[in-house]
């Protein structure tokens, strides 16, 4: 099958049409992030960007996973395969100051590395606990767990690493993200501990 059939998933791009006219993070599987005015959907497939409202320049920003900032008039995004989206928006998450230091000082991170299914189960156990997971496309998102509906995962961002930079998205400019579960590759809990063990296999 596809990868990109096996990426789709229906609950995101749904979501999704209900972000219309506002300004979004797309993380792309194949490690790019697109950030501009979600304008629409079409066919359920393609999302079309225009220059977001909070950005510093007018027009559509696209961070590659070597960390170039690349500017066009408007794009379109395939959703099928699309690993999560980053919304409430306060600021250009990519030029104004958006790349911050990585992870808090003395905290530790226990991983836990399984299936797919495997990952999703111990993910609904953690519900509420300082998180950080890892997908497709060499992302890392970190913050705080606040539900699992379905196939997606919604966190309140603490950081969100991007590949090819030890820089990091953070919570002033991105709020929350909402993960595409078929995407994971890897969940780890965050813990003030220093002798933590792994997690409970599921």
């Amino acid at each position: 099958m596809p990868i990109f059939s096996e990426l789709r998933n229906r609950r995101l791009i749904r979501e999704l049409c209900c972000e219309l006219n506002k300004d979004v993070l797309l993380f792309g599987f194949d490690g790019f992030v697109y950030f501009g005015n979600l304008q629409s959907v079409e066919e359920s497939r393609l999302a079309i960007l225009t220059p977001a409202a909070e950005a510093e320049s007018n027009e559509v920003e696209i961070l590659t996973p070597g960390g170039e900032v690349i500017h066009v008039d408007f794009t379109r995004v395939d959703l099928w395969q699309l690993v999560g989206k980053g919304t409430g928006i306060v600021s250009d998450p990519i030029q104004s100051g958006g790349f911050t230091s990585s992870r808090p000082d003395g905290k530790k991170t226990k991983k836990t590395r399984h299936e797919s299914p495997c990952l999703i189960r111990q993910l609904r156990r953690m519900i509420g606990d300082e998180i950080t997971l890892t997908t497709l496309g060499g992302f890392l998102f970190e913050g705080t767990l606040a539900e699992v509906p379905d196939e997606l995962a919604i966190l309140r961002i603490q950081d969100i690493f991007v590949p090819g930079s030890s820089s990091s998205l953070s919570n002033s400019s991105v709020r929350s993200a909402v993960i595409n579960l078929r995407a994971i590759t890897s969940v780890s809990s965050i813990s003030c501990c220093s002798d933590s063990e792994s997690s409970p296999l599921c």
